[in-house]
């Protein structure tokens, strides 16, 4: 059977054409056989694309995607990657433990920090970071707490732990 699409020919009762994928017409009381191209037609040198004979769909509709929301809660920045690290009512510091809230295990410098190094506490609206018996101390503006020692912490305070430096910010 030759393709209405492509004139490829198929063999009788073929469903799809071989060449150009399109159903042919089903024939009536024909068995599947071979068929063989007369020597007089060729083959088209190019077939006929299966994406043409698709129908034309309209253009999309551009959806309006909306620029993000910068975070604007509290919040500590890692001042060597710009890392944003959020802060709930208190979160516990350190690395290699899953109950941390700020797990620093992989990033640059967290290997000196403790497995439970400082935590951070909302008191009455106002922010507090306490050492907790680290190996390489909490520092907040290169004053050393310690151990036990809440400290306040205010906008743009830098607190280094070990090796890491990070940033407060309440908003």
């Amino acid at each position: 059977m030759k393709c209405p699409n492509c004139r490829h020919w198929n063999e009788a009762g073929s469903r799809f054409c071989e060449e150009c994928g399109i159903e042919l017409p089903l024939q009536a009381g024909i068995a599947p056989q071979v068929s063989v191209r007369p020597p007089s037609e060729s083959k088209p040198t190019q077939p006929t694309s299966l994406l043409s004979q698709q129908p034309q769909l309209p253009p999309p509709t551009p959806i309006e995607i909306q620029p993000p929301v910068p975070y604007t809660g509290p919040h500590l920045v890692l001042k060597s990657t710009g890392s944003i690290f959020k802060l709930g009512n208190s979160a516990i510091i350190g690395r290699e433990d899953p109950t941390l809230q700020l797990d620093f295990d992989g990033y640059d410098g967290g290997k000196y920090i403790s497995h439970r190094h400082a935590q951070i506490v909302k008191i009455n609206d106002k922010y507090y970071i306490e050492d907790l018996g680290s190996a390489n101390h909490t520092f907040v503006n290169d004053i050393k707490l310690a151990e036990g020692q809440a400290e306040p912490i205010d906008e743009g305070d830098i607190i280094r732990l070990g090796k890491l430096e990070l940033i407060f910010h309440e908003k």
